[in-house]
C-alpha cells in the first residue's frame, strides 16, 4: 500500500510535468503571436512609406507598383512565384517552405486590408496549414487560403 508521502510525491511530479508542458506550449504560442503582430505592423509601415513616396510625387516604375521592392524582405518576390500565365501564384510547396513572417505577409496581401487581429491571423495561417492541398506541390495556395480567409463571425 502506498504511503501518503509517496502519493504526495506522485502528485507533485504530475503537477510539475503539467506546469512545465503548459509553460512550454504557452511560450511557443506567445512567441508566434508576437512574430505575427510585428510582421503585420512592419508590413503596414513599409506599405505606408511606399504610398507616402508615391503621394509626394516620387516616380514609381510600373514594375515597382506591380512588384514592390519592400515585399522581397518578406520573401514574396513575385518573380519567384509565377504561374504559366505570369501571375503571382505560389503553390502549396512554397507555403510549406515559407517562414511565419512570409505566411503573415501573404495572408495580409490576400485579405487586402488589416486583419481583425493577431489571433485571427494566427488561426487563418493554422487553417491553411491543416488543409491537405496546402501540401500539394502544384495547388495554388491562394485557393486554399480563400477557403480559410474571411471575416470572423
Amino acid at each position: 500500500m502506498k504511503t501518503p508521502t509517496s502519493r504526495r510525491r506522485v502528485l507533485w511530479a504530475l503537477s510539475l510535468c503539467t506546469i512545465t508542458t503548459c509553460a512550454a506550449v504557452g511560450a511557443v504560442l506567445l512567441f508566434e503571436l508576437s512574430v505575427i503582430g510585428h510582421a503585420v505592423s512592419d508590413l503596414r509601415r513599409d506599405e505606408a512609406i511606399a504610398q507616402a513616396g508615391t503621394a509626394r510625387g516620387e516616380p514609381a516604375a510600373l514594375e515597382a507598383r506591380i512588384d514592390p521592392p519592400w515585399l522581397k524582405q518578406y520573401g514574396l518576390d513575385r518573380s519567384l512565384y509565377k504561374d504559366m500565365h505570369g501571375n503571382f501564384s505560389p503553390t502549396g510547396a512554397d507555403w510549406r517552405h515559407w517562414g511565419l513572417r512570409t505566411k503573415v505577409a501573404a495572408t495580409v496581401m490576400w485579405l487586402g486590408h488589416d486583419p481583425p487581429g493577431t489571433w485571427w491571423t494566427y488561426v487563418q495561417i493554422k487553417c491553411v496549414d491543416r488543409f491537405p492541398q496546402a501540401h500539394s506541390d502544384n495547388e495554388p495556395i491562394v485557393d486554399v487560403a480563400d477557403a480559410c480567409l474571411g471575416e470572423p463571425h
